[in-house]
C-alpha cells in the first residue's frame, strides 16, 4: 500500500511537472542540498522545523501522518537529535512553476556505531510568495546500501 501511494504521488507531482524549467530544477536542488547540510550541522530538527512550509504533510510508517508545521514541531521536540547524523543526497528533481520533488538516497549515522542505515526519499516542493522553496511533503523508506 505505501510503494502504490509513493509512486502515484510521484506520477501526480511528475505530470504537473512535465515542462521542466532548469533555473527551478537549480533552485530546489540547491535548496534541498542546504536542507540536508543543516540536517548535518545543526540537527535534523532544525533542519526539518525551517525547511518546512505551514502545511506540511509527513507520512509516517505504522502511524498517523504528521499534518502541519505545529504538529511538526511538536512531533520532534520529542525527539532528540544529538545521537545521530541524517544526510542524504539528491539524484533526481523536476519542477514546473511554484512546484518541483526531490528524489534521493539518505543515510543514517548513529552516533558511536560503524553501521550506517539506508533509504530513499521523495520531497514536493512549493516555491513561497517570499520566492523561498519549503517541503510540502516529505516521505522516505530504507533501502539495503546503494550500488
Amino acid at each position: 500500500m505505501k510503494k502504490l501511494l509513493f509512486f502515484a504521488l510521484a506520477l501526480v507531482v511528475l505530470t504537473r511537472c512535465a515542462p521542466n524549467n532548469q533555473k527551478l530544477v537549480l533552485e530546489v536542488l540547491k535548496t534541498d542540498r542546504d536542507f540536508s547540510q543543516m540536517s548535518i550541522d545543526k540537527g535534523r530538527n532544525q533542519a526539518f522545523i525551517y525547511y518546512a512550509a505551514d502545511s506540511v504533510v509527513m507520512p509516517r510508517e505504522g502511524n498517523f501522518p504528521i499534518l502541519g508545521k505545529q504538529a511538526l514541531v511538536k512531533h520532534l521536540a520529542t525527539s532528540i537529535d544529538k545521537s545521530f547524523k541524517l544526510r542524504w543526497t539528491p539524484l533526481r528533481a523536476e519542477a514546473a512553476g511554484d512546484l518541483a520533488y526531490t528524489f534521493g538516497n539518505w543515510e543514517l549515522q548513529m552516533e558511536g556505531k560503524d553501521s550506517l542505515e539506508y533509504g530513499n526519499y521523495v520531497t514536493v516542493w512549493k516555491k513561497m510568495p517570499s520566492g523561498e522553496w519549503r517541503y510540502i511533503l516529505d516521505a522516505g523508506n530504507n533501502t539495503p546500501k546503494p550500488q
